[in-house]
């Protein structure tokens, strides 16, 4: 799934395409937090708020919503600011968890 995901991103071209990178970031974050890597869960789950945050998606903040509450438990400083920051996100974009 991993490596999937790497190639995805790949072939999408990050730069270029936000949303479809927002998506394709949480996904693998999602894969790491199975794993129980949790930093790298977070790091990417990260990358994929920064790019639902540059291009306004909420379909990004939709596939974030898993991660979420995969990281609602931890006690890690990094899994909880990034819990906050995807709330404060999906209020200012005005959208809900699904």
């Amino acid at each position: 799934m991993i490596e999937a995901g790497q190639a995805a991103l790949s072939a999408i071209g990050q730069d270029s395409d936000h949303k479809k990178a927002a998506v394709v970031y949480a996904d693998i974050a999602q894969a790491q937090l199975q794993l129980g890597d949790i930093a790298e869960g977070v790091t990417y789950a990260r990358r994929a708020l920064e790019s639902a945050q540059r291009s306004e998606s909420t379909w990004g903040l939709q596939h974030l919503t898993t991660v979420e509450k995969a990281l609602a438990s931890h006690q890690d400083q990094a899994a909880r600011a990034l819990v906050g920051d995807i709330t404060a996100t999906r209020r200012s974009l005005g959208t809900s968890p699904v």
